[in-house]
């Protein structure tokens, strides 16, 4: 249990005190601090499987998929080992750098639909 007094915007429990500063909480939370272990666990063997899988390309023969007569592929990069796995990872970090910056254009307040404040009653 938390106490009070140490957090002053932890919310008892039952009570609504706590709930108009969750939000507050959560956006000046920048998730930089310690992993649980169970996040460590797998984020360690997540790492563990892409570097066999790398390695694991380095001894693919991938000759049976060339044509006789026919260039192997348009762009020679494509037969290095691993191409693929960089290709994919630089991808996914390009879409993510890019979210990022569409958020700011595309972002809304949260009161965008109700710009009085108030709450609809249910």
């Amino acid at each position: 249990m938390t106490d009070p007094e140490e957090h002053p915007d932890a919310a008892a429990p039952g009570s609504d005190h706590g709930a108009d500063h969750a939000g507050e909480h959560h956006a000046d939370h920048d998730f930089t601090g310690p992993l649980s272990p169970g996040v460590a666990r797998f984020i360690r063997a997540f790492v563990a499987v892409a570097v066999v899988l790398a390695a694991v390309d380095f001894f693919i023969d991938r000759s049976h998929h060339h044509v006789e007569g026919e260039p192997h592929s348009h762009i020679s990069v494509d037969t290095l080992p691993t191409f693929y796995a960089v290709y994919g990872f630089v991808g996914c970090v390009v879409l993510v750098l890019v979210a990022k910056e569409m958020r700011k254009v595309l972002m809304r307040d949260e009161d965008y639909y109700d710009p009085s404040g108030e709450e609809a009653k249910r």
